[in-house]
């Protein structure tokens, strides 16, 4: 378990160990979220009008306009500052370390900018689920191409860390942006169900894609785990 007894967070690996995960692309470093901060703030990137429109979360979980913008223009310098705009028990609970999932679990990722240290988004890739991904980018990094990176380090997280063969995702068939993101990506059309239900209970029209590869491996984290069970 991971204790967080300050406002400071936990320094973000140079490895996977520990049950953490830690990638880096061309702008991004994308790392397993290290406490209940790092989760809301990416919460808050999908919290706008225009990602429900695709993600479909129950209204009640979703923070106001002036809440998002305030979580999503934190970061690691400016961490404390920020955090004392909340009540003394929610600080308590937004550095609250997260519990680290089990296997075959979901796993998160959360994607900060290299660049300025920002949250620019979060994605998830779940093993026991035909290694089904999604995310969400935050709406100042919206197309940038920052899509296509995210797709692609996640499949790279599925096969390299999670040694699977297939990684899949599902987007609405109008979705057009997702869609040219997982193709840039490398991800082919495949079957799956024709109808998808959201969160919400709308219900839309879904499009399948499978990323393949003949290299898989397991990292550190997930062999360490296996030893654990073991």
């Amino acid at each position: 378990m991971w204790h967080i007894r300050s406002n400071r967070p936990r320094p973000v690996p140079d490895r996977c160990g520990d049950g953490r995960h830690v990638l880096r692309t061309a702008r991004l470093v994308l790392y397993t979220p290290r406490d209940v901060l790092d989760v809301e703030v990416a919460k808050a990137a999908g919290a706008d009008a225009e990602a429900q429109r695709w993600l479909g979360w129950p209204a009640d979980t979703l923070v106001n306009a002036e809440t998002a913008e305030h979580l999503l223009g934190i970061d690691d310098r400016n961490r404390s500052e920020r955090l004392r705009a909340f009540p003394a028990s929610m600080r308590r609970e937004l550095t609250r370390a997260m519990p680290l999932p089990g296997p075959g679990e979901t796993q998160w990722l959360l994607a900060v900018d290299a660049a300025t240290g920002r949250v620019a988004g979060m994605s998830s890739l779940t093993p026991d689920d035909d290694g089904t991904l999604g995310l969400r980018l935050a709406p100042a990094y919206r197309g940038q191409g920052l899509g296509t990176e995210l797709v692609a380090a996640t499949a790279r997280f599925g096969h390299a860390h999670f040694g699977l063969h297939t990684v899949r995702a599902g987007t609405e068939t109008s979705n057009d942006n997702c869609r040219r993101a997982l193709g840039a990506a490398g991800f082919e059309p495949c079957d799956g169900p024709a109808r998808h239900t959201l969160p919400d209970g709308r219900v839309t029209d879904a499009a399948w894609y499978r990323h393949g590869t003949g290299s898989t491996s397991r990292c550190a984290s997930v062999r360490e785990s296996a030893v654990t069970r073991g």
